[in-house]
């Protein structure tokens, strides 16, 4: 071929990829979308919270799930982990889950069951897929709120 065909063709071809690099998301990080709602399945005792579910943008097979405590004095730091699972072999998609049941598939990192969380604190949610990844921060409710 003649270099003006060559020019042409390299032309169009930036003409097409540069508009699709630029106006969709094909190339963009993924991150999971959390959601946290709170259930007044029970009544909650003074000072405990209600409930917690955590929710998924789509169902996803998780491979890391934490929830640590923020420190109010350092709101931009992590606090200490009040709960950590991790996946016994391959884990069953999920789009959500309760606050202290693992979701089908997990088990408790450690052998201490979920700390109860405490109306008015702060906690971030942190999950991962693979090399997709998702956070929130939350703060848990009272049944008196």
């Amino acid at each position: 071929m003649e270099r003006k065909t060559w020019g042409i063709i390299l032309l169009l071809v930036a003409a097409v990829a540069v508009p699709m690099y630029r106006l969709t998301d094909w190339f963009s990080h993924k991150a999971i979308q959390v959601s946290v709602s709170f259930r007044p399945l029970r009544q909650a005792e003074p000072g405990a919270a209600l409930p917690v579910v955590v929710g998924l943008d789509q169902d996803y097979e998780l491979s890391s799930l934490v929830v640590s405590e923020v420190p109010p004095e350092k709101p931009a730091e992590k606090g200490r982990v009040v709960w950590q699972l991790k996946p016994q072999g391959k884990a069953a998609p999920t789009r959500g889950f309760l606050y202290g049941q693992p979701p089908e598939g997990f088990q408790p990192a450690a052998k201490a069951p979920a700390e109860p969380l405490k109306a008015g604190s702060s906690y971030v949610v942190e999950v991962a897929a693979g090399n997709v990844r998702g956070s929130t921060v939350f703060q848990a409710r009272g049944s008196e709120e």
